[in-house]
């Protein structure tokens, strides 16, 4: 995360301890920018149904990708009453709704853009280049019904996989609880599926404390949707509803109960079941036009080493 702070870092006050007085800065506490509003999303959708936030978001990940931005907006809906199935119908139906409007409102647009990708990709190595033109990549989306499989099922066709087993991934798969990367989604969808998938139950060691545990204490009821030449695109779970079970997870996690009080206080005094997912707007963008880095799809991209703007 980026920390926000007023204090003069040349001269910062100190208390006894000799820490940083945080008492002496703007807010009278530590604070840093935001990585996601979902847990505040939360809350208003216990209040309302269903809510969605769109804002900037940032993260302080050393991430030097055509994929990853310090600052970019997200798209997060959050809804009660709604289970794992119902959120992945419902990031399902999104995708293909945008997919849809933009290719009967920007036609040539995207004629141009797909015709800009296919002059590009000449220049390029033949590993390089798109398994498929734009054009038939969208399409892609809206004509095949999305693959959903389990994160077990996934492994074990990356284990068992041609580039697995000749160490052509740069991260080879070789046991359950493997964090998977951007070489593998892809692998999944472009080569194996050939149609957009969506990952399932993933272990909870790799994934984020407010994620809904399921019943084999292994796993939590996550989801990704991923995307040809991209790989992630959406991802997203059920919320732990059940107090005990979110509190002995911050817990093992080393989250501090104290602070996020207000949080547990949803499920204190009165929660019920619900879900909800992020997808990067400018990722989504990047998919719909062709291009080939993010920072092209922003108006003033911030990365690692560069905040020009």
């Amino acid at each position: 995360m980026f920390r926000v702070t007023t204090l003069d870092l040349n001269k910062l006050p100190r208390t006894d301890n000799n820490e940083i007085d945080f008492k002496e800065d703007f807010f009278g506490k530590s604070t840093n920018l935001t990585v996601s509003g979902q847990l505040e999303g939360e809350l208003a959708a216990m209040a309302l149904g269903q809510v969605y936030t769109f804002g900037p978001t940032f993260r302080a990940e050393n991430s030097n990708t055509p994929r990853h931005l310090a600052e970019f907006w997200m798209i997060e809906p959050e809804v009660a009453f709604f289970d794992l199935n119902d959120n992945m119908d419902l990031a399902e139906d999104l995708l293909i709704s945008v997919i849809k409007s933009v290719m009967v409102s920007c036609a040539e647009d995207l004629k141009f853009l797909n015709e800009r990708e296919i002059e590009e990709d000449k220049q390029k190595p033949q590993l390089e280049r798109n398994e498929m033109p734009l054009l038939e990549r969208l399409q892609f989306c809206l004509d095949n019904k999305f693959e959903r499989i389990s994160y077990t099922e996934a492994i074990e066709i990356l284990k068992n996989s041609t580039p697995n087993k000749k160490g052509k991934f740069q991260f080879p798969i070789k046991e359950w609880g493997a964090d998977l990367q951007s070489e593998h989604e892809r692998y999944l969808v472009e080569k194996h599926f050939k149609k957009p998938v969506i990952l399932t139950n993933y272990p909870k060691e790799i994934k984020a404390f407010y994620m809904r545990q399921n019943e084999d204490e292994k796993t939590v009821a996550a989801m990704d949707i991923l995307f040809p030449g991209i790989g992630e695109i959406i991802g997203g779970s059920q919320r732990e509803e059940r107090l005990d079970r979110l509190e002995k997870r911050m817990n093992e996690m080393h989250i501090p109960t104290e602070e996020m009080s207000w949080y547990l206080d949803t499920r204190r005094f009165g929660t019920c079941p619900h879900a909800g997912f992020g997808l990067g707007f400018e990722r989504l963008i990047l998919f719909i036009t062709g291009m080939s880095n993010i920072r092209d799809v922003i108006p003033f991209p911030r990365f690692p080493g560069s905040a020009e703007f």
